[in-house]
């Protein structure tokens, strides 16, 4: 079974920054949602806490630019790697899930922990194509470069926009 992980896209994040090809992100991550979602798959949001990212302010919540239900999972990290210290591998094991797509906030950051951390854990990974991005000077490189790392690792990268149907 396959799930989407969307790591960090939080207000203080999306609004404090300028996110690189920000229409392009929010359009990647909102078509992703929407094809998980026709799918009858489940979504997971991960809020990153921390000094900027305090619990319960504006700055930690999920940007509303993103098509975020309260059916959707909502789980907190302190780490940069969602499956470090969460209930995320719990999760995962319970409901059968084997395959997981990820996207978000940052590419070179927690969006790659993430990964990662899937692949350690036996998880089939993929990235969102699009789906994640920063606010870097060299932003674009630092997505080309994160890409061809993880691919290099076994994460598949998956343009979202080539899903015609819902995913299997």
């Amino acid at each position: 079974m396959k799930t989407l992980i969307l790591i960090d896209i939080q207000n203080g994040l999306t609004k404090a920054k300028n996110l690189y090809e920000e229409a392009l992100f929010f359009d990647a991550i909102n078509s992703a949602i929407e094809v998980y979602r026709k799918s009858g798959l489940k979504i997971i949001f991960v809020q990153h806490n921390n000094n900027q990212l305090q619990k319960e302010t504006f700055a930690w919540e999920i940007d509303q630019r993103v098509g975020k239900l309260e059916k959707d999972w909502v789980i907190q990290k302190e780490h940069g790697n969602a499956f470090q210290d969460t209930c995320l591998k719990t999760i995962l094991l319970e409901t059968g899930i084997d395959q997981i797509a990820v996207g978000g906030l940052v590419s070179h950051g927690c969006v790659k922990a993430t990964c990662l951390g899937g692949l350690a854990e036996g998880y089939d990974v993929s990235l969102l194509k699009n789906g994640h991005t920063n606010w870097n000077k060299d932003a674009k490189e630092k997505i080309e470069q994160t890409e061809n790392e993880l691919a290099t690792k076994g994460v598949k990268i998956l343009d979202i926009a080539s899903l015609k149907e819902p995913v299997k």
